[in-house]
């Protein structure tokens, strides 16, 4: 009996002396963000544009919250450079919801900077989550249903960014915004808009390795296509 207790006692001591787990391999830590908030606020009192693009260099290895939020400020708020590269640096946190609720959220501030534009829908595709899909979506319908709308920013890369998005819901979705760019009175032989058409039709060929030759061949082959593929596009 003394013996057993003594045993108990050991394996308890043990237990004692056992250092805490450490976090799951890549996953960042409070301390690892704290860190890059305290290395970006050093850059800012620095006041050095190569300070900064250091800092938010580093953060694209830290997808915690945290970082996710400073990022997010930064795209939306800094100069135009330092914007793409915090879009640049969201964009490498793949399959991220919190980085691409991020990048939808620096669309709205960037509409009239079109470079910066350009980078966030990159930035989204590069990330490949879900729910990009319809965010895409609803920013190339809105602005395609406008007189003017092939001109609006952003446009082409929200369709390049869906073309990129390997989701089943991506191949709906441009076919879906095709049907919208048809031109009321137009002559039957072009009947869409000509910009949107072509962008649409490339988005297609890269998202499924087809090619069909206009928009009723995409609309027969996807019917009869669909239910081959996963929702990631994978073959079933």
């Amino acid at each position: 009996m003394r013996r057993m207790l003594l045993c108990s006692s050991f394996v308890l001591a043990l237990g004692a002396v056992v250092p805490a787990q450490d976090p799951a391999a890549g996953k960042p830590t409070d301390a690892d963000a704290k860190a890059m908030v305290e290395k970006w606020n050093e850059a800012v009192k620095a006041a050095t544009q190569e300070a900064k693009e250091g800092a938010i260099q580093e953060m694209a290895t830290c997808p915690h919250p945290t970082v996710i939020v400073l990022l997010s400020k930064i795209v939306a708020g800094e100069v135009d450079e330092l914007r793409i590269r915090g879009a640049a640096a969201l964009g490498q946190m793949t399959d991220n919801i919190d980085a691409a609720k991020a990048l939808h959220a620096g669309l709205k501030p960037n509409e009239k900077k079109t470079s910066v534009m350009e980078a966030v829908f990159k930035a989204i595709e590069s990330v490949n989550h879900p729910t990009s899909v319809a965010v895409c979506l609803k920013w190339a319908s809105d602005r395609v249903s406008q007189r003017d709308g092939e001109d609006w920013a952003g446009l082409s890369g929200a369709i390049d960014a869906l073309g990129g998005l390997k989701w089943k819901t991506s191949v709906d979705a441009l076919i879906d915004l095709w049907h919208k760019s048809r031109v009321a009175g137009k002559d039957r032989g072009t009947p869409f808009k000509e910009k949107t058409r072509k962008r649409c039709d490339q988005a297609l060929r890269r998202l499924t390795g087809e090619n069909m030759p206009n928009q009723d061949g995409w609309d027969d082959w996807w019917k009869d296509n669909a239910k081959k593929f996963n929702a990631d596009m994978t073959m079933k």
